[in-house]
């Protein structure tokens, strides 16, 4: 029991010492209160003028909608989240910086460095759809920058696109050939019956059957023929064979997203609080200080 009153007295004294900071910094501040508002006033102002040397920066957005490729069953071309992942790489933004005419080393333009930094894409969730967004000094800058990053990866799609889409150009032109050949051949069958039947000495039963099973196995190919075109023309429509596209036009509001003057002058607000109470108390390091 002995051992308990000494960690008693040693704890009240060390609130007793914390109350009496808070009540030393409170009496600063009372007693130093021109000071304060002083360091506030400035500070504010100083806030304000950072914000003013900022430089403004505009945010361009838009949406992309992947393409998908000619084939059954059709297929995205590439994930979303892997065309999302696109954006970070510096082949893509090298790409986007070239045709916006910007030089690569970001060391020596600003707005290469900002369009690096900024250059950010979002897949949607469960769709084809990827939201994309970059930076600039300048509602026209931005959109511009955008559209280049933006018209890269299309064109990283489009090269893969492009060649399937050939292909079932191809393939629909060898089944419109396919398909005339099969129902010339068939004309010719029916004709070569017909004259044989009508002949003065009639058909014979055997080339009459040959001919009949020959114009059978062509309505047969016909048929086939016609599916696959069919289902060729279905996967050339635009519904399951589409390019990468910007599904609305790219915004950049009027407004720049940044500097918040309002944030500016928040942190002003705190730095010059904080910093007249330290001034305060400085000052005030040999005034008797009492508790309570």
């Amino acid at each position: 029991m002995a051992n308990n009153f000494p960690n008693n007295n040693n704890s009240s004294q060390i609130e007793d010492a914390e109350l009496i900071d808070l009540g030393a910094i409170w009496g600063s501040v009372k007693h130093r209160w021109v000071l304060l508002l002083a360091c506030v006033v400035v500070a504010i102002a100083a806030a304000g003028g950072a914000w003013r040397m900022t430089p403004a920066e505009w945010i361009a957005t838009a949406a992309l909608q992947i393409g998908q490729l000619p084939v059954n069953p059709t297929i995205l071309i590439e994930p979303p989240a892997q065309a999302a992942e696109r954006f970070n790489q510096r082949q893509l933004q090298d790409q986007a910086l070239v045709s916006a005419g910007l030089p690569l080393d970001e060391l020596k333009d600003d707005r290469t460095r900002l369009l690096r930094k900024t250059l950010k894409a979002t897949p949607g969730k469960n769709t084809n759809f990827v939201d994309v967004s970059v930076a600039a000094h300048s509602q026209e800058d931005a959109k511009i920058y955008l559209n280049a990053a933006i018209q890269a990866l299309i064109k990283t799609h489009d090269a893969r696109l492009t060649p399937l889409i050939k292909n079932l150009d191809d393939r629909i032109a060898t089944n419109n050939l396919q398909m005339a050949e099969a129902i010339s051949e068939k004309t010719r069958l029916e004709a070569n019956l017909k004259n044989a039947s009508t002949s003065p000495s009639g058909g014979k039963f055997e080339p009459s059957v040959i001919a009949i099973n020959l114009i059978s196995k062509q309505d047969d190919l016909i048929r086939g023929l016609t599916a696959e075109h069919a289902a060729l023309i279905d996967l050339h429509t635009k519904t399951n064979t589409f390019p990468t596209t910007i599904v609305d036009a790219i915004y950049v509001p009027e407004r720049p997203a940044s500097p918040k003057l309002s944030i500016f002058l928040a942190i002003g607000l705190i730095l010059g609080a904080l910093i007249g109470t330290i001034l305060a108390m400085f000052l005030d390091r040999n005034r008797p200080k009492t508790a309570g």
